[in-house]
């Protein structure tokens, strides 16, 4: 393995941007309608990476692809749910990156002290239902067509991965990424 999996930087946005824009023109994972800036990225990068780990894996200074947390819902009750997601380059499918990006993600996101994981998957979509099965979450239903892309109707499959206890002990407050992934220097 060439690639490894690091904290995402200000300077990996443009790249983000474009796998993010790959997706958006050309297939149905994602149901942007119009690409996205590498500025915008990195504003939402910067509002919430103290929060929400985001990583890259890169191999030979080219982003394979990234996965990031981000708020599942402003609610102060959902403080302890997040919703990841994870984008790769086309020609990166099949090499376990995808797997290692998780890996990383949900490591952080569970010593941060979160409670509830979940996913939406653009169905139909095979991979990335293994990876979210690998990774620990499970299917909860399929809210049918619900997005419209590329001339048809879309379903969206819902995925949920629960870390700690389930029990009603009450959560403690979310650890800052810095604290249990500290930036490489």
């Amino acid at each position: 393995m060439a690639w490894h999996v690091r904290q995402a930087r200000a300077s990996d946005m443009a790249s983000i941007a474009e796998i993010t824009n790959a997706h958006i023109l050309d297939g149905v994972a994602h149901f942007g309608d119009r690409p996205g800036s590498a500025e915008t990225w990195r504003a939402d990068w910067q509002a919430s990476r103290a929060r929400y780990p985001w990583y890259v894996a890169e191999e030979d200074g080219i982003v394979l692809g990234f996965a990031y947390a981000k708020r599942f819902n402003p609610r102060a009750a959902y403080d302890w749910t997040a919703e990841v997601t994870v984008y790769l380059r086309d020609d990166a499918s099949g090499r376990g990156v995808g797997s290692a990006l998780y890996q990383r993600l949900l490591a952080t996101l569970d010593a941060q002290g979160y409670r509830c994981l979940v996913s939406g998957i653009t169905t139909p979509n095979e991979a990335s239902v293994r990876l979210h099965e690998k990774s620990g979450f499970r299917f909860l239903g399929t809210l049918e067509r619900v997005g419209y892309k590329q001339g048809r109707w879309l379903d969206v499959g819902s995925w949920q991965r629960h870390v700690g206890p389930r029990d009603d002990s009450p959560p403690g407050p979310i650890l800052p990424v810095e604290e249990i992934d500290p930036p490489a220097m």
